[in-house]
C-alpha cells in the first residue's frame, strides 16, 4: 500500500497519508451509503466535521473540496432509496422550523443584494451564497440524523466515533502546546488546532460545548470502556479550552456547568464555586493574565476595546435598517472596519444583517431546541435519553454564551456536533415510545431516579 500512496502524494501535491486514506474511504462509503446503508455517510462525515485542517488536504484531490457536500447528498439519496416507515416519527415541527429559518435567511440573502447593490446570489461562486449553503447544510445534517439514526446502538456508535476523533485531535493539541512556556501570556502561545480558520476562539467554543454535553451524558454510561472514553474526552477537551486562552470559551464552560447544576447535578454548582474561588491559584499564570488583562485599572485591554468599538459602530447602523437589517452576510461589505469583517458578537451581527425580526427568529430557534431537550429530560424513562436531554439544555446555554464573543454559529466545524446532538435528542424523543433493552449500551445507577422532576 505504501508504494501506491507515495506516488499519489507526489502527484497530488504532498497530501498526507491520513488525508489520502480518508479520501479512499470516502470513495467507498459514498456508493455504499447510496445503495445500502445511508447511515455510513453520517459515520464518516459527522466525526470529521471539526477537522477542518485535515479536510483542507482533500482539496487537492478530485472533488475533494466537496467532501461535506458529497457525503450529505449520498446520505439523502440513500435515505430516499432505502426509506422505511418502521421507525417512530420525529416531531415535524422541529424540522419545519429549522427549514423555515433557512428559507428566511435565503430571502435575506436576496434582500441584501437589493439593499447594498451586491451581486445577485445566482452563481455557486458567489461568496454570500456559499456561506448560506454551508450554514444550511447543518440543519440538513440535523434532519438526516433524525431520519437515519434508528437505534441506541447506532447512537452509541456515532457518539463513540465523534469522541475518538476529537480525542485524537486533542492529543495532537496537547503535543503541540504542552512544551510551551506558560509563565506569561502572549498571542504566540495560542493555537487553533484542527479547526482551521475558525481560530482559537472557535476551537474553545467547540470544546466548551462538547465538554458540557459529555459531562451530562457520562452518568448514563454503564460499560467501563464507554465511560472511560467519555471522561478521557472531557479531560482533553477541557485542556484545550484552558490553553486556547479564549475568555469566551471559559464563560461558555461556566454557563454550561451552572445549567447542569441547576437542573440536575448539584455537585457542578460546588465545582463552579470552587473554580471561581480558586482559579487564581489553580490556573497557570499565562491563563490568569489572559483573564485579568480584559480590564486593568481604568483601561480596557486592546482586543476587548476593539470589540466595544465594533459594537458601538454597529449600533449606529441598526437604526437605519431596524426591521430587516442590511441583508444576510452583508456586514463584511459595509466597509466599517479595515481589520475586521465581523462584529465579534453574533447577536449584534444578526441584528445588523437581519434586523430585530431575524434576532427574534434566531432566539426562537434556540428556544425550540432547549424545549426539545427539556421535554426529553423530564419525560424520558431511558437513562441515556434523559441525560442527552439534560445535555442539550446545557449545550444550548453554552452556545448562547460563546456567541456573545463572536460568530460561533456560521462555522461547520464548530456547529456540526451541536446539530448532531440535537438530531439525536429529537430521535430519542421519538424512540422512547418503543424502548429496546436488548440494544441498550448505556444505563447507570441513576436509572431508579429517572422519574424525579428537575428542581
Amino acid at each position: 500500500m505504501g508504494t501506491t500512496i507515495v506516488p499519489a502524494m507526489l502527484i497530488f501535491g504532498g497530501i498526507g497519508v491520513t488525508g489520502f486514506a480518508l479520501y479512499v474511504v470516502a470513495l467507498c462509503v459514498i456508493p455504499l451509503a447510496v445503495v445500502w446503508r445511508p447511515i455510513l455517510a453520517l459515520y464518516l462525515l459527522v466525526p470529521l466535521l471539526p477537522l477542518q485542517t485535515l479536510r483542507y488536504q482533500l482539496q487537492v484531490l478530485p472533488f475533494g473540496d466537496k467532501f461535506v457536500d458529497l457525503l450529505l447528498v449520498a446520505a439523502i439519496v440513500g435515505y430516499l432509496m432505502n426509506r422505511s416507515d418502521d421507525a417512530p416519527a420525529v416531531d415535524q415541527r422541529l424540522k419545519k422550523y429549522a427549514l423555515f429559518y433557512c428559507g428566511f435567511l435565503f430571502v435575506m440573502l436576496w434582500y441584501g443584494s437589493f439593499v447594498l447593490h451586491l451581486p445577485w446570489p445566482l452563481s455557486p461562486s458567489n461568496d454570500r451564497l456559499a456561506d448560506w449553503k454551508n450554514m444550511v447544510e447543518m440543519p440538513i445534517l440535523f434532519i438526516l440524523v433524525t431520519n437515519l439514526v434508528r437505534t441506541r446502538r447506532q447512537m452509541v456508535t456515532l457518539l463513540a466515533l465523534m469522541m475518538l476523533t476529537v480525542l485524537r485531535a486533542n492529543i495532537g493539541f496537547f503535543h503541540t502546546v504542552s512544551g510551551r512556556d506558560f509563565t506569561h501570556f502572549s498571542n504566540n502561545l495560542r493555537y487553533a488546532g484542527v479547526l482551521g480558520y475558525a481560530g482559537q476562539n472557535g476551537l474553545a467554543a467547540f470544546m466548551a460545548e462538547f465538554t458540557v454535553i459529555l459531562l451530562a451524558i457520562a452518568p448514563a454510561a454503564k460499560q467501563w470502556w464507554f465511560r472511560a472514553l467519555i471522561y478521557a474526552s472531557v479531560v482533553m477537551s477541557a485542556y484545550c479550552v484552558v490553553f486556547s486562552f479564549s475568555r469566551g470559551g471559559y464563560v461558555g464552560v461556566l454557563v454550561g456547568l451552572a445549567v447542569l447544576g441547576l437542573l440536575r447535578d448539584r455537585h457542578y454548582l460546588i465545582v463552579l464555586v470552587i473554580l471561581l474561588a480558586t482559579w487564581q491559584t489553580l490556573l497557570p499564570n499565562a491563563v490568569r493574565e489572559r483573564i485579568t488583562m480584559t480590564y486593568d485599572g481604568e483601561q480596557v485591554e486592546s482586543s476587548a476595546n476593539e470589540r466595544l468599538e465594533l459594537w458601538q459602530d454597529a449600533f449606529t447602523i441598526i437604526p437605519e435598517h431596524p426591521v430587516l437589517g442590511t441583508g444576510f452576510v452583508t456586514y463584511r461589505y459595509l466597509g466599517r472596519s479595515a481589520d475586521y469583517l465581523d462584529t465579534h458578537n453574533f447577536y449584534v451581527k444578526v441584528i445588523v444583517e437581519t434586523g430585530f425580526v431575524g434576532l427574534v427568529l434566531f432566539l426562537v430557534l434556540l428556544w425550540v431546541f432547549v424545549r426539545e431537550g427539556w421535554a426529553l429530560f423530564l419525560n424520558s424513562e431511558d437513562p441515556l435519553f434523559q441525560r442527552l436531554g439534560l445535555g442539550v439544555c446545557a449545550m444550548i446555554a453554552c452556545v448562547a454564551a460563546v456567541n456573545l464573543f463572536g460568530d460561533r454559529w456560521m462555522y461547520q466545524q464548530i456547529t456540526g456536533y451541536m446539530w448532531t446532538f440535537l438530531g439525536l435528542a429529537a430521535r430519542a424523543r421519538a424512540m422512547q415510545a418503543e424502548p429496546d433493552p436488548s440494544e441498550e449500551v448505556l444505563s447507570g445507577p441513576h436509572a431508579a431516579s429517572l422519574q424525579e422532576q428537575a428542581v
